[in-house]
């Protein structure tokens, strides 16, 4: 990503971003666009095409700018307007021009993704709405209250009401006024989980907002002395509903912008193939494909179907189904699975043998939802705490009651609505979503984007964590290390070999070479699945594995080995340092699985290979105990993802796996699955300090409420005392350590298994 910026002359990419703008990394697999046609079909306009798509990967104002310096080097660019917050790109262009195509292909090298517009995550605008509308009343409430607490009062007349009543109305108005526009938000939840018989937040948070709302009504209008001359605490509550909005708000809006930056759908909405059909091509949605229908699939397209080649013999890439490294060859009148990828280098030619739905990519894609907030009755401490601080809360405020009967009954009410009002569950409404949003954001920075409510939660439990191998550990290719090099005229005809071929052992035997010589008169023939073939300078060269062959005899050897992502080794070291057990399973072949795994550090026993889709699902299955994480990014993954406690990919631009597991991530490099636990532990530890200071603040609290000292005064500077000393012990210790340097941002990646 680094030479390429700089082959671009986009250095200032780098600049624009400083310490927030994390590495852009790379894509899996280059995306196929054709379902752009069809959009720019629909989207022209005389001479212009305006398209509305939605963009992955915007983060800072470096993303903009660089993605606003692509697209002006576009022919025919006309403009583009971005919306970072929503994820969404405008494009207008001379019709004819290609620019869409070529701006598409260009940012994706860079690791932004682009899709139509599609379904996306319903933005809560009235939640937004009723924030602001509290955080007004909120505001002026504290304005009128100060005066009151200070000791307004003006004369009055047996005709007149004083002015300390008048304010007393009001403030009474406007903490009504906030009950109705905030308190519906946390009433629907605590009454839905009431019914369901589970107690959580919004529980808590309503039986505060009603009972000391309807405390202080009763103390306005009663007008006890203990509430302070009609006073009561009409803006403690006001002030405490804009509060827990705020944290409801700051909780979604970071799921949201995570979500957002997977474009995450069912896989089939936007896949197009190429059929024949009366004789003209044309580009028809997968769903529509018919057995006996004639497609072409060119170089890189997904077999949108089972298919049998028609005339021409082809290689196929079935890492996505199976999971194994290497393409197949595939003969005339052979079956191709679907949701295999053409590797050849030419288009070829085949007939539907089923329709999508009767195909078995239809079924990968067309599985059921998947709850991923489900915790499967395993991660109860959250609802253990909001039981016992809602039962403990009135327990408390009857244990006050009870007390004041006994001493003065006339100031039990007092007593009891203070009770209720300053045990505020700060650390619960305010803090603890302030701190899953720095620690997301602080994952995000590393390009680990999660999905997921209760994967924070979640993690803490895991301890078996199952890695798929191709595209998980690996980047789905090979690396090769010369141990014998031709020279002279036989390293240029291999150079020349090579470099006619995409077969994987081809691209790691050519980026092995020392120098590239390339021969334009030569003609190399590729025997699918077995070798390559070159006749020069009357000699007859074959490449067959790491082997170089000259007239049958060996000038050339080379040691092929899996091209691991840099970091892999270290981060399972990590991972068995903290307890974990690591499985390893795959479909590629038995052999390579377990040599994977010894080169990985994994204990051969832990590790299978040729493993179907359903096998994966029941290994899975009989490994977990609800502590089970399953990482991978193929189809075949995907019903193991259903049953794994958590899951996460790295497989971004595809489709169905993103929107079944709980984070997703990025780039060249391992240590995704480590940034995860580490965030999981540090929102532990400050959400458990968190909880801390706040029962010492409630134990103060309350030992002021039992003495019959409290007072609306009093509540309206320990209430926001309290709070603002919960955010900013959160922000000061997630900002700490969850920081990334600029120098992990700005190094140029590299593959290896380091």
């Amino acid at each position: 990503m680094h030479a390429l910026l700089l082959d671009e002359g986009l250095e200032k990419f780098y600049e624009l971003g400083g310490d927030r703008s994390g590495a852009v990394g790379e894509i899996p697999r280059a995306p196929v666009f054709d379902w752009l046609a069809e959009l720019e079909q629909r989207g022209t306009h005389g001479r212009s095409v305006h398209l509305t798509l939605d963009v992955q990967g915007i983060r800072c104002a470096a993303c903009v700018w660089l993605l606003r310096a692509l697209w002006q080097r576009q022919v025919g660019a006309q403009h583009l307007r971005l919306d970072p917050s929503l994820g969404r790109a405008v494009l207008a262009y001379e019709a004819g021009s290609g620019a869409a195509a070529a701006f598409l292909q260009l940012a994706a090298r860079f690791g932004y993704l682009f899709a139509p517009a599609s379904r996306r995550l319903e933005r809560d605008s009235g939640l937004m709405m009723r924030l602001g509308i509290c955080a007004a009343i909120a505001m002026n409430a504290m304005i009128l209250a100060v005066s009151l607490y200070f000791g307004l009062d003006s004369a009055a007349t047996a005709e007149e009401v004083t002015l300390r009543e008048v304010f007393g109305h009001v403030l009474f108005g406007l903490a009504a006024l906030s009950v109705l526009v905030g308190g519906p938000v946390f009433f629907r939840g605590a009454w839905a989980g009431v019914r369901a018989g589970v107690v959580h937040m919004d529980l808590p948070i309503s039986l505060g907002i009603v009972l000391a709302f309807a405390g202080s009504t009763v103390g306005h209008f009663s007008g006890v002395v203990g509430f302070g001359g009609g006073a009561a605490y009409f803006d403690a509550v006001a002030i405490f509903v804009a509060l827990m909005l705020g944290g409801r708000f700051l909780q979604q809006r970071t799921l949201a912008r995570s979500r957002d930056l997977v474009l995450a759908d069912d896989g089939a909405e936007h896949l197009r193939a190429r059929v024949v059909r009366d004789g003209e091509l044309a580009l028809v949605p997968v769903a529509e494909v018919r057995s006996g229908d004639e497609l072409v699939l060119a170089p890189g397209d997904l077999v949108p179907v089972r298919v049998r080649l028609a005339a021409e013999e082809g290689s196929f890439s079935l890492d996505w189904i199976n999971g194994e490294s290497e393409p197949r060859g595939f003969t005339q009148q052979d079956e191709v699975p679907a949701g295999a990828f053409q590797a050849g280098r030419s288009a070829v030619r085949a007939v539907a043998t089923a329709s999508y739905v009767e195909s078995g990519l239809a079924e990968l894609l067309g599985q059921g939802p998947v709850d991923r907030e489900d915790t499967r009755g395993r991660v109860r401490f959250w609802e253990r705490l909001n039981r016992f601080y809602a039962v403990g809360v009135l327990v408390m405020a009857a244990l006050a009651a009870v007390l004041w009967l006994a001493i003065e009954p006339a100031n039990v009410l007092p007593v009891v609505v203070s009770v209720l009002v300053v045990t505020c569950p700060c650390a619960l409404g305010i803090a603890t979503p302030l701190a899953f949003h720095l620690v997301i954001a602080g994952l995000r920075r590393r390009a680990v984007f999660v999905r997921t409510r209760s994967l924070l939660d979640k993690l803490r439990r895991v301890r078996k964590v199952v890695f798929d191998k191709t595209g998980t550990l690996t980047h789905g290719g090979l690396r090769a290390q010369a141990l014998v090099l031709p020279a002279g005229a036989d390293l240029a005809v291999l150079a020349t070999m090579t470099a006619s071929s995409n077969h994987p052992v081809s691209a790691a035997v050519l980026a092995a070479l020392p120098a590239r010589p390339f021969r334009g008169d030569l003609n190399v023939r590729e025997v699918i699945g077995r070798c390559l073939q070159c006749d020069a300078d009357g000699h007859h060269y074959v490449l067959a594995g790491g082997e170089f062959t000259r007239d049958g005899e060996s000038i050339g050897r080379f040691e092929l080995s899996e091209d691991y992502r840099g970091g892999a080794r270290v981060e399972i070291a990590w991972l068995k340092s903290r307890g974990a057990t690591v499985h390893l399973l795959s479909g590629d072949r038995e052999e390579r699985t377990r040599a994977a795994a010894e080169q990985l550090g994994i204990d051969p026993e832990l590790a299978r290979g040729a493993m179907s889709a359903v096998a994966k699902a029941d290994a899975v299955s009989a490994l977990d105990d609800a502590d089970t994480l399953m990482v991978g990014d193929g189809l075949n993954d995907s019903p193991a993802f259903a049953a794994a406690f958590c899951a996460g990919t790295p497989a971004m631009d595809r489709p169905v796996l993103p929107a079944r597991a709980d984070f997703c991530f990025r780039g060249e490099h391992g240590g995704a699955v480590r940034s995860v636990l580490e965030a999981a532990d540090l929102h532990s530890r400050v959400v458990a300090t968190n909880l801390t200071l706040a029962l010492v603040y409630n134990v103060t609290a309350l030992t002021l409420c039992f003495a019959g000292l409290m007072t609306p005064a009093l509540c309206a500077v320990l209430m926001p005392v309290s709070s603002i000393a919960l955010v900013l012990h959160t922000s000061l210790r997630c900002q700490r350590s969850g920081g990334i340097r600029t120098e992990d941002v700005r190094r140029p990646s590299t593959r290896g298994a380091a």
